[in-house]
Order: C-alpha cells, then sequence, then structure tokens
C-alpha cells in the first residue's frame, strides 16, 4: 500500500479533476485507502475476532475512502 499511496500523490500533482465516479475512487484508494491498509498492523486484530483477516482489510480500505470522501465534500462548500 505504501507505493500505492506515493503513486496517490504523484496524481495529486499531475490532475486536480475527475471526470468520473471511478477516477475519484481511484484517487481515494491511492491517498486514503492504503493509510486504511496500512493502519490494520499498527492497530492489530483483536485476538478474539470472529472476523477474517480479509473482511479486516477490507473494512480498513473503505473506512479510509469513506473519509477521503467525506473531506472531498466538505471542501466543495469552500471552492
Amino acid at each position: 500500500p505504501f507505493k500505492d499511496m506515493i503513486e496517490g500523490m504523484r496524481m495529486d500533482l499531475r490532475k486536480s479533476r475527475y471526470n468520473n465516479f471511478d477516477e475519484l475512487y481511484l484517487y481515494c484508494y491511492y491517498v486514503a485507502g492504503t493509510v486504511g491498509l496500512m493502519s490494520v498492523p499498527i492497530m492489530g486484530i483483536a485476538p478474539e475476532s470472529k472476523a477474517s483477516t480479509e473482511s479486516i482489510y477490507n473494512a480498513a480500505l473503505a473506512l479510509g475512502i469513506a473519509n477521503q470522501l467525506t473531506n472531498i465534500l466538505r471542501d466543495v462548500g469552500e471552492e
């Protein structure tokens, strides 16, 4: 995920407008979904958790993307 995050930063330098949701979603993955993925090993998984590792990483990815979309929506009115 770290290399993907760096690629997202490169995208951010080259592009300021995303023409469709797929492009926006990919940007959100690169700049924030990767942060969610990298946070799982730091926060850990509770030993008593019955969730699969895959579902935990999917949830972390979704949370990162949702946070980025929220940040973008919050800024829409200001720009």
